[in-house]
C-alpha cells in the first residue's frame, strides 16, 4: 500500500483564481502589500502582505520556507513530485490556506471562489499521475440549493477529490446542525470522506478570539466538532462515512471520548469501547504527541499523520513519514497503519 501524507496544503496565488467566469471577475482576490516606506516601525506580529476579498481583508500567512518554492506554490508539479520522493511520500491529500479563515458571508462569491479553487486543484491533480489527491472544497452557503453543490461535489470526485473539507465551526453553526444533512447525505452517496480540518468558517468566533487564533480559532473547533458529531449519533445516521479530524494533534481525543460517553448516557444511548472505529473516525497525530500512549490508550485503528506541507505553524513536520517509520521504539504494525492502512481507508486510496 502507498505511504500517504494525511495532511498537506497548496498555497493559493493569483493562478488559484483563474478559473473565475468572466461574470465573476469583480469576486477575484486581491493582494495587498503593505507600504513599509515610510520607516514606521515593525510591530511583533505585523503581517506585510493580504488577500482582499470583497471588503474584507485576510493575512497572507502561513507560507513555509523550509520546502521548495515552486513546489510550495505548486509551479511546478513535478518539483513537488520529486520532493515527496524525498520525503519518502507516495501521496500527498492537499488542504486549502486561505479558506482555513472565514472568507466571505455572500452566497454568490464563496461559490464563485470554491468552483475556481476546486478546477485549480483538478488541474494540479491532473498533472500529478494520481499523487496528488485532495479535499473538496464545497460552498456551503448554497446548500440551500442542494443539487448546485452536488454537481461541484460531482465534478471533483471524477477529478481526484477524496474527501469534503470543513471546519469545526461553519456558517455560524455547529456541524451538527441539520442544515449540513445534505451535504452528508451527498459525501456518503459520493463515497467522499468529510475532513474537519483545524480552522474557522464563522466569523463570529474567528474576530472574537482574534487575539489566541492558534487555540480558540483554529484548535478548538476540531475538538468541539468531534464532541458534536459523536455525542450527537451523526454517523449513526450516516453509517456509510467516514469522518477525520486533521491537524489538531490527536492528545485531546481520551478526553473528549469521555465527555462523549457521558452526554450519550444522559441521553439514554450506549458508548461502545470501539466508537471510533464503528464511527469510521480518523484523527491526525503529530510529533508532540504522546504516541506510545495514545496507542495504549485508543489502539492503532484510527490514527493517521500529515505533514502539513507548505505551512509554517507548530503542526509541520516536513519528515514526519520518514521519522514514523524508522521509528524503532513502536510496534512495526502500528507504523504500517498509521502510514498506510488507515489513510488508505479513509480516503478510499487502494
Amino acid at each position: 500500500m502507498p505511504k500517504i501524507d494525511a495532511d498537506a496544503h497548496v498555497i493559493e496565488t493569483p493562478k488559484t483564481w483563474n478559473y473565475l467566469r468572466p461574470e465573476e471577475s469583480g469576486f477575484r482576490p486581491q493582494i495587498f502589500v503593505r507600504d513599509t516606506s515610510d520607516g514606521a516601525p515593525f510591530r511583533p506580529n505585523q503581517k506585510n502582505e493580504y488577500w482582499k476579498i470583497g471588503d474584507r481583508f485576510q493575512t497572507k500567512t502561513n507560507v513555509g520556507d523550509n520546502v521548495p518554492a515552486d513546489a510550495r506554490d505548486m509551479e511546478s508539479i513535478q518539483r513537488r513530485l520529486a520532493h515527496m520522493d524525498e520525503l519518502g511520500v507516495d501521496i500527498q491529500v492537499l488542504f486549502p490556506t486561505l479558506f482555513l479563515r472565514p472568507c466571505t458571508k455572500e452566497q454568490d462569491v464563496e461559490f464563485a471562489l470554491c468552483r475556481s479553487y476546486n478546477r485549480w486543484l483538478a488541474e494540479i491533480w491532473s498533472q500529478s499521475n494520481n499523487r496528488l489527491r485532495w479535499a473538496a472544497a464545497p460552498p456551503l452557503r448554497t446548500l440551500i440549493d442542494p443539487g448546485r453543490v452536488r454537481e461541484e461535489l460531482e465534478f471533483c470526485k471524477a477529478n481526484g477529490a477524496c474527501g469534503i473539507f470543513m471546519r469545526g465551526l461553519e456558517c455560524e453553526m455547529l456541524i451538527t446542525h441539520r442544515y449540513f444533512d445534505p451535504l452528508y447525505a451527498m459525501a456518503q452517496d459520493l463515497d467522499l470522506a468529510v475532513c474537519f480540518h483545524a480552522g474557522n468558517n464563522s466569523f463570529a468566533n474567528h474576530d472574537s478570539f482574534a487575539a489566541d487564533t492558534r487555540l480558540s480559532v483554529f484548535k478548538s473547533p476540531v475538538f468541539s466538532a468531534c464532541y458534536h458529531l459523536l455525542g450527537d449519533g451523526v454517523p449513526e445516521r450516516f453509517p456509510g462515512i467516514r469522518w477525520a479530524f486533521i491537524e489538531a494533534s490527536a492528545q485531546w481525543l481520551p478526553y473528549i471520548l469521555n465527555e462523549i460517553g457521558i452526554t450519550r448516557k444522559g441521553r439514554g444511548k450506549d458508548t461502545p469501547g470501539d466508537l471510533l472505529t464503528k464511527s469510521n473516525v480518523y484523527v491526525t497525530t503529530q510529533r508532540t504527541d504522546n504516541l506510545k500512549w495514545l496507542l495504549d490508550e485508543l489502539g492503532d485503528d484510527n490514527l493517521i499523520i500529515g505533514t502539513d506541507y507548505g505551512h509554517k505553524d507548530i503542526a509541520v513536520e516536513i519528515d514526519a513519514l520518514n521519522r514514523l517509520g524508522t521509528d524503532g521504539t513502536l510496534p512495526r504494525a502500528a507504523i504500517d497503519k498509521i502510514l498506510q492502512t488507515n489513510p488508505g481507508k479513509l480516503y478510499g486510496i487502494a
